[in-house]
């Protein structure tokens, strides 16, 4: 299995990071690969809600982004590494699904059906629960069949991760394709006042 990971946290050695090498090492003792691209490292403009994607021919921006789709497009499975900032997920991690629409509206660029993975990192006890549906949701609509989340929180409480903690995340990328789709679904009545 082919795995590409998209981290959209720009801190290169934290929490998501040591949690992406251990999926890793499961994914690699099941004899597949992981790719690990850091959105940080990309030149990705935000959307300019310009509309001309709803022609076809992809979004007009000429950035980095079309490379990571391109890479996301020749992978089996893709896990979206999401942080929280302040209640909700961080700029980096929005700007990737608002970009992600564009690729909606032309058959040639549509992703194919993958797998997916979503991670969610934060300081926390919880968060709102809306928060993960509505990620989940846009991914969905990215056609991206996510299978498993990871609602990963306390991070900074305290203060490091455990090692039995990161061995569970090996058993996790050893089982990748093994879960099951979960539905993904909307409820406007908790979204709205």
């Amino acid at each position: 299995m082919k795995v590409l990971t998209l981290i959209t946290s720009p801190r290169k050695h934290g929490y998501t990071k040591q949690i992406v090498d251990r999926l890793t090492i499961g994914i690699k003792d099941n004899d597949g690969t992981n790719e690990v691209l850091f959105m940080d490292d990309f030149n990705i403009q935000h959307c300019t809600a310009c509309r001309a994607c709803e022609k076809g021919g992809g979004c007009v921006l000429d950035d980095d982004y079309n490379l990571i789709m391109d890479k996301i497009r020749e992978a089996d499975y893709f896990i979206f590494t999401a942080p929280i900032y302040y209640n909700d997920i961080a700029g980096y991690s929005k700007m990737f699904l608002d970009r992600l629409g564009s690729c909606n509206y032309d058959p040639k660029l549509t992703i194919p059906e993958t797998k997916a993975l979503l991670m969610i990192t934060h300081m926390s006890t919880n968060i709102n629960p809306f928060v993960i549906e509505n990620t989940h949701r846009c991914l969905a609509t990215g056609n991206f069949k996510v299978n498993k989340i990871l609602d990963i929180g306390n991070l900074m409480v305290d203060g490091k991760l455990e090692e039995f903690e990161l061995e569970d995340y090996e058993d996790i990328g050893y089982e990748l394709e093994e879960y099951e789709i979960i539905p993904h679904k909307l409820d406007l009545d908790s979204a709205t006042l």
